[in-house]
């Protein structure tokens, strides 16, 4: 059960928009709030621009957009008593590129063709035994893990960092962030999480202010959380699993029929079709950095292709058909920098234009679908500039979410894997300077 807020009961609110990388606001009081419904809000529209580095990757004259509050966005805020948080979406020419009306989009695209998707994150995070001041001491360099007792799935650690785990899985509830579970993960300070199944929009809602406020609580307790697709080395990868399902006008499981192949309906086979075929000229999508190809490598457990199999955790697709009602397909090639918004709408749209086109996603992969054989045209991208390339030619991608939308994510993907090439790391002058 999650936390509920009545506005007329907050003093402050937390109003801002999403980018592609994290929950960008401003804090009003109730009576400015107000006024934003009578009078407007604006922004600047810069946001769509913002890189990690605090710079924007094209540089043109920006100016206040207006933004549209979704009132039915309001939630409580864990941080400070009387507020809440609100959550706005640009109205102007920035819709087309934002993520979260790009989700919006594809959503409605679901609607109006008599389905409803529901959706749900999973996370790996590893809680780092540092803060902001040591990282940067550090920089960045040989961090330490938090929780170093840890195994995994053990009975060990979460009883003896009760209290830390329970202040953590407290004031998520309390942001109104629906918690199925979390476990003890593979290596030192790694927890896993997996939020609950909610309409996709608020899944995604859920999932993008988990990672901005887990982060917060961390550094509450002197430490840091880290989400990372592949912190360093010696740390496993961290994954950020998309998790989908689908009713139909009736509400009923659209994806399952007990009777059909392996438990799965011809709209469902439909579906996972689209969604092994398009994986590859999408995966910028779910892949939006340099780093997240460093994870898709062998030692790690996550999948390396665009394959599916039932039950099967090795494969990109993990189809789970215990019952119609639980019958759901598990996304499990993004890490755990993913931009929320954006990979479950590339995972929907994906399924959606299977349907459209009756793909067909072939025999489910039996045994190590790491080592399965792969059909070259599912080969997926090997960096984050190959996978913009591929985005920015999918004809597929243009029409599912806008040739704006396209044009822009796939340069900032661009600019992203140039600001990585221009850097000489430590790494190469070590190899490379009495060598070369």
């Amino acid at each position: 059960m999650t936390a509920s807020v009545k506005l007329d009961d907050c003093k402050y609110v937390h109003l801002g928009i999403f980018d592609y990388l994290t929950f960008r606001e401003k804090r009003l009081d109730a009576e400015a709030f107000k006024r934003t419904q009578k009078d407007g809000w604006h922004f600047i529209d810069c946001l769509p621009y913002w890189m990690p580095d605090e710079t924007c990757f094209e540089d043109k004259g920006f100016v206040d957009e207006a933004v549209a509050v979704d009132l039915d966005s309001i939630r409580p805020y864990p941080f400070e008593p009387d507020a809440c948080l609100a959550i706005a979406d640009y109205s102007g020419a920035s819709a087309a590129i934002s993520p979260r009306a790009v989700l919006k989009r594809v959503v409605d695209k679901a609607r109006g063709m008599g389905l409803e998707p529901f959706g749900g994150f999973e996370y790996e995070v590893i809680f780092l035994e540092e803060d902001g001041e040591t990282l940067r001491a550090k920089n960045w360099q040989d961090v330490q893990p938090a929780l170093l007792h840890n195994r995994c799935w053990s009975a060990v650690a979460p009883a003896a960092d009760a209290d830390f785990l329970k202040l953590v899985q407290d004031e998520l509830l309390a942001a109104g962030i629906s918690v199925d579970h979390h476990c003890m993960e593979l290596g030192p300070g790694c927890v896993e999480y997996t939020l609950g199944t909610d309409p996709l929009v608020k899944a995604a809602d859920d999932a993008a202010l988990f990672k901005d406020f887990i982060k917060a609580i961390s550094r509450q307790q002197g430490l840091t959380a880290s989400l990372v697709s592949q912190l360093d080395d010696g740390f496993p990868g961290q994954c950020g699993h998309v998790i989908l399902s689908l009713k139909n006008k009736e509400g009923e499981p659209a994806l399952a029929d007990p009777d059909g192949a392996h438990g799965l309906s011809d709209l469902g086979r439909a579906f996972l079709g689209g969604i092994v075929a398009l994986t590859p000229e999408l995966m910028s999508m779910f892949a939006p950095t340099v780093n997240a190809y460093r994870r898709l490598r062998p030692g790690n457990w996550a999948p390396r292709a665009a394959n599916w199999g039932i039950g099967n955790y090795t494969c990109g697709v993990r189809v789970v058909t215990h019952t119609p009602e639980e019958t759901r397909f598990e996304f499990r090639l993004p890490g755990a920098d993913i931009e929320p918004h954006v990979a479950a709408a590339m995972m929907l749209g994906a399924g959606l234009w299977g349907i459209e086109n009756k793909a067909d996603p072939g025999d489910p992969v039996v045994g190590n679908g790491r080592l399965a054989d792969v059909p070259a045209d599912r080969a997926l991208p090997l960096s984050l500039e190959a996978a913009a390339a591929r985005l920015a030619q999918s004809d597929a991608a243009k029409a599912l979410f806008g040739e704006a939308f396209v044009k822009h994510y796939a340069a900032r993907c661009a600019a992203e894997s140039a600001a990585f090439h221009a850097h000489v790391s430590a790494f190469e002058r070590a190899r490379y300077l009495e060598t070369s």
